[in-house]
């Protein structure tokens, strides 16, 4: 750039241009661009001057949440400018995962501040800590009242105490925070357990928490032990269990993957393939009534159900036994025994066979 103003002209102080590089952000062809506009009037430039012309045409940039952390940490002539409100900008690039990549990362910075002192390191740690602790309050004062104006100052304790405190190297990249992926594994274990609890109300008459702590662990292994010791032959007494507990096949899976701590075996995939074929075989062989539905119901034929319109004409005799009849067909819950044939219509049978094979008969001659 100082050959650039050198062959154009123009008369600035090293200092001078260093301004007006930094508020473009290193951008070459703002730089250019502002020279050019900026000497038009005069070819002399002054340091003040062009301070106060880059304050006023600094760059806008839009950091990614990785380059704001990284930036909160860091160390250097580049932040030692920042003012307060700068630090506090860098949390609104992103306010919702700002805080998340602080509390993720802080622990990966050596802060300048400690100087490899072990001690006061810890101690650094521990205002860190403390700090997020307070903008998590004030997060939750937010989202739980509506109170956007506290956003300020959840920036001051989530993001510029934090990068005040622990400046210095980070020694990897950014992590991505990992509290949104546990944060979507406990509502689908809390999804299930809210299941398995309404599945089981009727029996147990417990909450939701009561069957996390007090149940399902011993409902696992009351389900694993006949199939464990017995093999095949103790099916039959697991399946018994679940029809006692109103629980269904899917509901042994969803036991399995929340009584389960994580990193440990699930002891249901441990069991041989033919036992858990036969529990299954089993479980398959009979109707388990419910006290919840489990399909859907089917819908009668046209213009026989609710969904008829109003020009189509029903049939007058006695509509109120037909109903009940369908709806006793369609309803899942309600085992339907097979009608035995009448010794009528086992005559009617014979009578029609017998006439049948005599005129195949006088056929063939």
């Amino acid at each position: 750039m100082m050959s650039i103003a050198f062959k154009e002209g123009i008369r600035i102080p090293p200092p001078a241009l260093n301004e007006i590089i930094l508020a473009s952000n290193q951008d070459v062809r703002q730089v250019i661009h502002n020279l050019s506009m900026w000497s038009a009037k005069d070819k002399v430039m002054t340091y003040d001057q062009c301070k106060s012309d880059a304050a006023s045409a600094r760059k806008d940039m839009k950091l990614g949440p990785f380059d704001v952390c990284r930036k909160v940490f860091a160390s250097g002539e580049e932040t030692a400018r920042m003012s307060l409100i700068d630090k506090s900008d860098l949390f609104f690039h992103d306010y919702s995962l700002a805080p998340l990549f602080v509390q993720e990362n802080y622990l990966h910075v050596r802060p300048a501040a400690a100087g490899g002192n072990l001690k006061s390191h810890l101690v650094l740690l521990s205002k860190t800590a403390d700090s997020i602790c307070d903008g998590d309050l004030v997060d939750r004062r937010i989202r739980s009242g509506q109170n956007w104006s506290l956003l300020p100052t959840q920036a001051i304790y989530a993001s510029v105490l934090p990068g005040e405190l622990m400046r210095g190297y980070m020694n990897q990249f950014p992590i991505f925070p990992s509290w949104l992926g546990k944060n979507s594994s406990t509502n689908k274990h809390s999804r299930i357990v809210q299941e398995l609890s309404s599945h089981m109300g009727l029996k147990t008459l417990s909450s939701k928490q009561a069957v996390n702590l007090d149940y399902l662990h011993y409902l696992r292994q009351a389900i694993l032990n006949p199939l464990q010791k017995h093999g095949a032959e103790g099916a039959a007494e697991a399946v018994q269990l679940l029809d006692d507990y109103q629980l269904i096949k899917e509901d042994v899976d969803s036991i399995m993957e929340i009584s389960v701590w994580g990193g440990q075996p699930d002891p249901y995939s441990k069991l041989d393939s033919k036992v858990k074929a036969a529990f299954t075989r089993t479980y398959n062989k009979e109707v388990h009534l419910t006290p919840y539905s489990l399909q859907v119901v089917k819908k009668g034929r046209r213009g026989g159900g609710g969904d008829f319109e109003g020009g189509e004409e029903i049939s007058q005799e006695d509509p109120e036994s037909e109903d009940e009849g369908e709806g006793l067909k369609a309803d899942a819950m309600i085992k339907q025994k097979k009608a035995k044939p009448t010794k009528e219509s086992n005559k009617e049978k014979e009578d029609s066979g017998k006439g049948k094979g005599k005129g195949k008969g006088k056929a063939k001659k």
